[in-house]
């Protein structure tokens, strides 16, 4: 399922909003994962710049999808 990313929760997890879904959920992120979207969002606010950071994650185990794995993230 793909979302919009909201905030970061924790050190493992990112607040995403899910495309067609009203509520947000907690999404874990690998090590790599948080740390390239932290700098993505760190990036983002340096520049005032309002893209979303949309990204792909399983929504039963609730965890974020590799680039490699054809979803589009870190691609």
């Amino acid at each position: 399922m793909y979302g919009i990313i909201s905030g970061i929760v924790d050190e493992n997890h990112v607040l995403v909003k899910p495309f067609w879904e009203e509520e947000m959920v907690a999404v874990y992120g690998t090590e790599e994962q948080m740390e390239e979207i932290q700098f993505t969002l760190d990036c983002s606010k340096r520049e005032r710049d309002t893209t979303s950071l949309i990204v792909f994650f399983d929504e039963e185990l609730l965890e974020l999808k590799q680039g490699e794995e054809g979803t589009g993230y870190g691609e």
